[in-house]
């Protein structure tokens, strides 16, 4: 607890220097000074506690100092050795890693490595930028490659702090990276608190003595600490400031690929500690209402977004909630949904992020209606978002149909009803958000001074033509990646499910994503035929083809549709999204910052108080020993 809050004071003061809006404060050349000393004590840090000491294990310290002696070269030079270093990395580890580490392997180092494109169109430099973002994703690499606890420890903290610094370099994130900082933080320490109650149990530094101390606080401990990194319902307040107010060539990462370390260190805790109870009460079935309300609560607070940035990182909180929940089901069609979810979840929503952050650099706002009418100006990043939400909203013909399949069934067969039923409700909740979020960035009205403005930068299209063409394959060819996916959870849990050619199918049915695929384009090209050939005396209709009825817009954004688009849904539904978490922890902040201020009264800085203080405690302690 002690080290938590000078990490809070020592984190506010950071921020605060980071922002400094004095040029001339020496304080204000911390950036530079910063990343010295971090690395000079993290190398020293390393080298006292890895045993092991190898070229694989320092990859994220050695990579991150290698581009902060490049610091000096343009954006584009420093993005292609980022690029570099990281497929070498990959080319190096991966054909080591087999089952569900090889398949985790794909989405940390492949699926970040792609990402690093976007950060290309930005031609002011980012110093410390590619730097920390190299050591992020080999620290995370690292992860896949450790079985002991320390070691996966002290690479999740470089994880975490090289995220903290560059959600740092936004502009107006102090408040939200103190707060993820906060709360990465905590996690960390409760994991490592898990972890040492574990060798006590065990005498074991592997995970392997996860599975020895089969005790009910380990798993809690250990748990939470990789749900806060998720983002579950509680702990989820640090996840919306992270994810909008980073740069937004990084929020698509921290989104897509970061949200699922969180993710595999919980089908760690779970490969080794399951079916535990406290009160009669089954551990794994209070994680699975852990991820059903985290999905409801994620996909409500979307609904009622105006900050395009802000609406996903909630629908992210909601799509991890299906994750933690089919993580949850420990059966063999769970965890296959689970994982096919999070590669899902990395194709659709690092498109998402990438096609707003394009849309964000030529209109230069977040907010959704001052846009609208960009899709002649923007056709591609339009074809992205509409791909993105069909996958997300899990409608056929993409990959989202599948992922759901998998998921009601794999519900259905552990007997969760009613998490199955609420799964379903929530489903129908997404299409609303993602309907607004096109409609209101493409469709209807062009603000007079969008006219002229051009397609994103080609730098935040080429991950986007990736992304497109990995959700097109996974929504043709859904059985190749399933099959991988059942064989590495085959190991620990007896499979449920059987693959023929294109087919998918199990007790309780079968599915083809060829055949949905192809159906429902046959269906589509027979209705728009008809339309076209039997409706007559068709207009077209044109953008300033409106009315007010008569009455007068008070103030700009009412002239646009989407303005307060659920409206009605608020007056229903909106109490159920008062930020309840957020004012839990206020009130505990509130606590502390008392509580300080009254310890703070006794540390006057003067030094006759403190001799007295020193004088009152050897009389305390001279009284208690009782004189002797």
């Amino acid at each position: 607890i002690g080290s938590l809050l000078e990490m809070i004071y020592l984190a506010r003061w950071l921020g605060m220097t980071v922002h400094t809006k004095s040029e001339e404060d020496a304080l204000g050349k911390l950036r530079e000074i910063l990343p010295i000393a971090f690395f000079m004590v993290a190398g020293i840090f390393i080298s006292m506690l890895v045993s092991n000491f190898d070229i694989v294990s320092m990859s994220p310290i050695l990579a991150a100092a290698i581009l902060f002696t490049l610091s000096w070269l343009p954006n584009k030079i420093k993005a292609i050795i980022s690029m570099a270093i990281v497929g070498y990395y990959g080319y190096v580890i991966i054909p080591q890693l087999t089952g569900m580490r090889l398949l985790f392997s794909y989405i940390f180092i492949i699926g970040s490595g792609i990402q690093i494109f976007a950060s290309m169109s930005y031609q002011k430099k980012k110093v410390g930028y590619y730097a920390f973002l190299t050591m992020m994703i080999l620290a995370m690499g690292n992860l896949l490659i450790t079985d002991k606890f320390l070691n996966f420890f002290i690479n999740w903290e470089f994880m975490a702090l090289s995220a903290y610094f560059i959600i740092l370099m936004g502009r107006k994130s102090e408040k939200a990276s103190l707060i993820y900082v906060v709360f990465s933080t905590l996690g960390s320490y409760l994991m490592l608190a898990g972890f040492g109650l574990a060798y006590k149990l065990s005498g074991s530094m592997s995970f392997s003595g996860l599975f020895n101390a089969q005790n009910i606080w380990v798993y809690i401990l250990v748990s939470m600490g990789f749900l806060i990194k998720s983002g579950a319902v509680g702990f989820h307040i640090w996840l919306p400031g992270a994810y909008s107010e980073s740069d937004d060539d990084f929020s698509p990462i921290i989104s897509s690929v970061m949200s699922k370390a969180g993710v595999f260190g919980l089908m760690l805790v779970l490969v080794y500690i399951h079916n535990l109870a406290i009160f009669k009460i089954n551990l794994d079935a209070i994680l699975g209402w852990v991820g059903i309300i985290t999905v409801f609560f994620g996909t409500l607070m979307s609904l009622f977004q105006e900050d395009m940035k802000k609406l996903l990182a909630y629908s992210s909180m909601g799509q991890l909630g299906y994750i933690i929940l089919g993580l949850a089901m420990y059966s063999h069609m769970g965890w296959v949904a689970a994982i096919y979810l999070a590669f899902n979840h990395l194709f659709f929503k690092a498109l998402l992020f990438l096609a707003i952050a394009g849309v964000i650099y030529r209109t230069n706002t977040r907010n959704m209606y001052e846009l609208g009418g960009l899709i002649k100006n923007m056709p591609i990043s339009f074809i992205s978002v509409l791909i993105s939400i069909i996958a997300l909203s899990g409608v056929p013909p993409l990959s989202g149909f599948p992922s759901k399949w998998t998921l009601y069934s794999a519900l259905i067969e552990r007997g969760w009803y009613y998490h199955a039923g609420l799964a379903f409700f929530t489903s129908s909740m997404a299409f609303l958000y993602c309907f607004r979020l096109i409609h209101a960035i493409f469709l209807g009205q062009r603000k007079l001074h969008h006219k002229n403005i051009k397609e994103a930068p080609v730098w935040f299209l080429i991950p986007q033509i990736v992304m497109i063409i990995a959700i097109m394959f996974i929504s043709i060819k859904p059985q190749i990646l399933i099959k991988k996916i059942s064989d590495a959870v085959s190991v620990y849990l007896p499979t449920t499910m059987n693959f023929a050619q294109n087919t998918i199918s199990s007790r309780l049915g079968y599915f083809n994503g060829f055949a949905v695929m192809l159906i429902t384009m046959i269906t589509f090209i027979i209705f728009l035929v008809y339309m076209l050939t039997k409706t007559k005396n068709m207009a077209k209709v044109k953008q300033f083809n409106i009315v007010y009825a008569g009455e007068r817009p008070d103030k700009p954004e009412t002239t646009h549709f989407a303005y307060d688009f659920y409206a009605p849904y608020k007056k229903a539904l909106g109490h159920w999204a008062k930020p309840k978490a957020t004012e839990f922890w206020k009130g505990v902040s509130e606590w502390l910052h008392t509580i300080g201020h009254t310890i703070r009264t006794l540390y006057t800085g003067n030094a006759q108080t403190y001799v007295l203080h020193i004088l009152l405690l050897i009389i305390i302690s001279y009284i208690i020993i009782g004189g002797k």
